[in-house]
């Protein structure tokens, strides 16, 4: 059955995800504009293209469960998607596709997704043109991906993709090495287009203060710093006060490296 890539919600999302990655990377401030407009709109919360979304990200992003519990996760994605209603999906999907023909680059669409077979696959389990003998086939194909343990079996998800690109841009410019405490707020601050940033905005008002009180129990004992200290004590604190932006994700990203050298 040939798969029709650009009707796949999930690919819709994954490609917006990457081109937003792109963008970011290469500070497309134009077209990262358009790419988070896209993923509000359609793929906010509420929206019934994030519902149809989490029934595909439910069978793709499950790994090392047990059988019983791969087939019970597939038969309540499949519920899910099926309570959707196909001419309102079909209508935001058609939107998508405009948006992105008209606003994006044309090449958006030839993205390479790691998890592509996967993502084909799950989509023809939901099809309604699929035949029982081939659904009961491809059923079990996923329900093997979804709890093998073997590594060259697991397809690494998307998001991961995107994180390990931002990761590999910012250690060529700034560190060899990122900490566990950087990877996560780069994770949130990726995935922050589509949630309006509710996810970030918790990971930084926690992690700043963490990083104040970590100068403020250090000042003592690193008393030819104390200016400096002083002076990102003061920077962490304006952060409450502005919106959320590169220049401040990765101003915390920095303080988050001078932190660490001083326990």
């Amino acid at each position: 059955m040939k798969h029709n890539k650009k009707r796949n919600t999930a690919f819709l999302y994954e490609t917006l995800i990457l081109e937003m990655t792109r963008c970011v990377i290469e500070q497309d401030e134009e077209q990262k504009h358009q790419v988070m407009a896209i993923l509000k709109e359609h793929f906010g919360a509420g929206s019934i293209l994030r519902e149809e979304l989490e029934a595909y990200r439910s069978i793709y992003e499950t790994k090392g469960v047990t059988e019983k519990t791969a087939e019970k996760i597939l038969l309540e994605s499949q519920r899910v998607f099926f309570g959707l209603h196909p001419h309102h999906v079909f209508n935001q999907q058609t939107q998508v596709i405009k948006k992105v023909n008209k606003n994006l680059k044309k090449d958006v669409f030839n993205s390479f997704l790691p998890n592509y077979k996967s993502l084909a696959t799950i989509s023809q389990i939901f099809s309604t043109k699929t035949s029982p003998r081939r659904r009961i086939m491809l059923e079990q194909s996923m329900v093997n991906e979804m709890t093998s343990e073997q590594p060259e079996t697991r397809m690494e998800p998307v998001d991961n993709i995107v994180l390990n690109l931002f990761i590999e841009k910012f250690n060529d410019k700034y560190s060899e090495s990122l900490l566990p405490e950087q990877k996560d707020i780069l994770f949130k601050y990726i995935l922050s287009f589509v949630d309006n940033g509710v996810g970030l905005k918790v990971a930084l008002n926690e992690e700043v203060g963490r990083l104040r009180k970590v100068i403020s129990d250090n000042k003592n004992s690193h008393s030819s710093l104390g200016d400096r200290m002083e002076d990102l004590s003061a920077l962490l604190e304006s952060f409450g006060k502005r919106d959320i932006d590169d220049s401040v994700v990765l101003k915390v990203l920095q303080v988050q490296e001078f932190c660490k050298e001083l326990v």
